[in-house]
């Protein structure tokens, strides 16, 4: 069974050192424009800070649904990044 994405970021969300890697990945991300500044926010609150849906929707004043949008473009961009970082260490 592959591990998807969700589940890779949720593994390193366990404990501190991992949101400390995953908060280095958004901000690595998010200067190479690879992800938009909204979709940074919203993956630091998701998996670097463990906030719950309602507290993010509220810190970014933003729909449940909109979240759940965001949140799935977001975790697609992070896929393609994860790849390419994977082939540049794999070499």
């Amino acid at each position: 069974m592959a591990i998807t994405t969700r589940d890779y970021l949720k593994f390193y969300s366990k404990d501190k050192e991992g949101r400390i890697k995953l908060r280095k990945l958004f901000t690595m991300a998010r200067d190479e424009g690879e992800i938009t500044e909204q979709e940074y926010w919203l993956l630091t609150y998701a998996y670097a800070e463990c906030r719950m849906v309602e507290n993010t929707c509220a810190k970014l004043a933003i729909c449940k649904k909109t979240y759940h949008i965001w949140l799935n473009q977001a975790l697609i961009k992070i896929h393609y990044i994860l790849c390419k970082l994977d082939k540049m260490y794999t070499l």
